[in-house]
C-alpha cells in the first residue's frame, strides 16, 4: 500500500478530477495544514493505510502555494523520501505539480480533522480506471 497515494494523485499521467458533488464548501485556510494518510476507498472496499511504527506519511498544503508529500520508508535505519511541488485550488478541485507534472482531485469532504480527495486512476492496476477516495486525517 505505501504510496499509493503518490501513484494515485502524483504519479498516474492520466489524473482527471471526478465527483458531481460541488456541496462541499473547500477553501485554503481548511487545506492549508499537515494531513496524513488514513485510508483509500476503491471499488466498494476501503483499504486502511499502513503507517511505519517510527513515523507516519503525510501530505501538507502550505499557504505559500507549496505541497509536501513525505513517507517514510523504514524506520531502521530512518529512510525517508520528500517530494515538493506547488498546489492551486479551483473550486472543489485541487490541483498539485511537481517537477512539470500536474495532477488534479476533487475535495468530496473537508473538516477541521478530516479531509478526501476523489480522483479517478488504476487503482488495482487491471487497466481501468476506477473512482478513488484517499482519506487523511490531521491527527
Amino acid at each position: 500500500m505505501k504510496k499509493v497515494f503518490a501513484l494515485a494523485f502524483v504519479a498516474l499521467s492520466l489524473m482527471t478530477s471526478c465527483s458531481s458533488d460541488d456541496s462541499v464548501s473547500v477553501t485554503e485556510e481548511k487545506l492549508v495544514k499537515k494531513w496524513y494518510y488514513k485510508s483509500f476507498q476503491a471499488n466498494g472496499q476501503t483499504d486502511a493505510y499502513g503507517h511505519q511504527a517510527c513515523s507516519k506519511d503525510y501530505i501538507q498544503f502550505l499557504a505559500d502555494g507549496t505541497y509536501i508529500e513525505h513517507y517514510v520508508n523504514t524506520c531502521s535505519p530512518l529512510d525517508t523520501e520528500t517530494l515538493t511541488g506547488s498546489w492551486v485550488l479551483e473550486g472543489n478541485t485541487v490541483a498539485v505539480s511537481i517537477d512539470g507534472d500536474n495532477f488534479s482531485g476533487k475535495v468530496t469532504k473537508i473538516s477541521a480533522t478530516e479531509l478526501q480527495i476523489t480522483q479517478n486512476g488504476d487503482y488495482d492496476d487491471d487497466g481501468d480506471d476506477e473512482k478513488i477516495k484517499a482519506n487523511f486525517t490531521n491527527n
